[in-house]
């Protein structure tokens, strides 16, 4: 696959990870496999495709033993990269010690160029289910209402859209129609990623791109009924902003990385 270019220079490359399920122990597995060695690949994989990348968004689920030291460990890593990098929250992490980069709930808005990308939490302590909050919701809208001369990429980690999977779609967004109430109003937002899924879609809503991104650890089966891990290679999404207000995305494996994973089990 070739790698998306920049062909101006103020078009932005941002590369979106996902799920990364990292232990407080570098050497610890998940599900029989190790989820810091599935994620240094992968980070491997980005630096060999994009070497003019302007930032790395992490759309949650960035531990899966979310204490102190594993968050830590992840931002140790990620510095030494001198790429500006950023995340949000999944179900798996503890809200108490996430590094947010703005302080919860205001959503974070990061500028690029004629781009503009706001980071959402949609996770809730103690529950798989997502949810917005009525008053990231009312941040939005002032957000959106100031930015209306900008292309908009909205970023979550629960699907707002059914990924036709049965189980995993009791565990989605609980209040998509707030959300929408509010991106209906606006012509200029182009997209919406997210995690939480642990493969790749597309789902098109009024013109807005709802897109999801494999797991850079273990990929859940599409289209299944009960909880089914996939045997397919860990990946992410890059994604290019152009200076029309369009963009071009694409899904890149890591074909050359597996590990062997337990299949057998019967949730995460």
């Amino acid at each position: 696959m070739i790698p998306l270019n920049k062909s101006t220079a103020t078009e932005k490359i941002i590369i979106q990870i996902s799920d990364t399920h990292l232990m407080d122990h570098p050497d610890a597995t998940f599900v029989e496999m190790n989820p810091e060695s599935s994620f240094h690949a992968v980070i491997e994989d980005i630096l060999k495709h994009y070497p003019q990348i302007d930032a790395i968004v992490h759309t949650g689920d960035l531990a899966q033993v979310a204490k102190p030291e594993t968050y830590a460990r992840y931002q140790a890593f990620m510095q030494k990269l001198n790429i500006p990098f950023y995340q949000i929250p999944g179900n798996h992490d503890d809200i108490q010690f996430f590094p947010f980069e703005t302080p919860d709930p205001m959503p974070t808005v990061l500028a690029f160029a004629d781009w503009r990308i706001v980071l959402l939490n949609s996770a809730v302590p103690k529950k798989i289910d997502g949810w917005i909050n009525s008053e990231q919701l009312e941040h939005l809208k002032m957000i959106l209402a100031a930015n209306q001369q900008y292309s908009v990429v909205l970023a979550c980690h629960h699907h707002p859209l059914e990924m036709k999977s049965n189980w995993i779609d009791r565990h989605k967004l609980k209040n998509t129609n707030e959300l929408t109430d509010v991106l209906a109003k606006y012509s200029n937002i182009k997209a919406v990623i997210f995690g939480h899924v642990h493969q790749d879609s597309l789902n098109l809503w009024q013109n807005i791109q709802f897109l999801s991104t494999p797991s850079t650890s273990v990929q859940f089966k599409p289209l299944s009924f009960d909880f089914a891990l996939d045997d397919i290679a860990p990946g992410y999404r890059s994604l290019l902003l152009k200076d029309n207000g369009e963009f071009d995305t694409l899904v890149h494996r890591v074909q050359k990385y597996r590990q062997k994973f337990n299949k057998e089990i019967s949730g995460y």
